[in-house]
């Protein structure tokens, strides 16, 4: 079973590799990378969602055999690419993934930013990162590194708008497999915006709460782990 994971907003697929001391020795580690940070730091970043999905959809069909196994894990922003991501593989009828996880994020017709808050992608430097930290969007250590803001805040701002301006399309298929969805207790979402995702999938879908705020999966990582390899041998096995 391959494991594709999808980063954050301003995050990069790097974050994910702490993953492999932990995943079972079956179970292979793909971080799909976004252009403009890690590996490809000297790409271009993405002028729209739609681009960014294009982008992975490619570097995951290179990274498949036709018939292999694989499922998809996206943090936040993450999320939000892999439901994108599979409904793209569905429209050109590709192998599908057996299992998808959706983390901290709600489910995807909920707009957030056009619901309850304002469009902060065009904000001045100093604002802009005021609001990121009230919405807990990046980490501590980002916060308190001069350095990591100055050369990461264009990706930031770059991914906030691509999230602000994402329109939901509402024809749309339903996923045909098992879904599993986490969030912290202390997140911005609720749990009835969370509970939501069971409407976009055939199989079943498992709601998972565990303590803390939005990088609940820093706090937990063995648990986050065990919750992947349960919900994949438990449907699969």
């Amino acid at each position: 079973m391959k494991l594709f994971c999808l980063p954050y907003a301003g995050g990069s697929a790097t974050y994910y590799l702490k993953w492999k001391r932990q995943l079972d020795r079956d179970m292979v580690l793909i971080p799909l990378e976004l252009s403009g940070r890690g590996a490809r730091f000297e790409e271009p970043l993405y002028q729209n969602f739609q681009d960014a999905v294009e982008d992975l959809y490619n570097h995951l069909l290179r990274e498949l055999d036709s018939d292999e196994p694989y499922a998809i894990f996206g943090h936040s922003m993450g999320a939000l690419l892999a439901f994108e991501l599979y409904r793209k593989l569905q429209f050109h009828e590709n192998f599908l993934p057996r299992h998808m996880f959706f983390s901290g994020k709600e489910a995807p017709h909920i707009n957030l930013f056009m619901t309850r808050r304002e469009d902060i992608h065009t904000l001045p430097d100093d604002r802009f990162l005021e609001k990121i930290k009230e919405y807990n969007g990046v980490t501590e250590e980002f916060l308190n590194n001069r350095e990591l803001i100055d050369m990461f805040l264009p990706v930031i701002r770059s991914d906030f708008r691509m999230v602000e301006t994402y329109r939901f399309n509402t024809n749309c298929n339903r996923m045909h497999c098992p879904i599993t969805v986490l969030r912290g207790s202390h997140d911005y979402m609720t749990e009835e915006e969370v509970q939501a995702w069971e409407t976009y999938t055939t199989g079943t879908c498992a709601v998972v709460t565990l303590d803390g705020g939005h990088f609940f999966i820093d706090e937990h990582l063995s648990q986050v782990i065990h919750i992947i390899h349960s919900s994949i041998k438990v449907k699969h096995d």
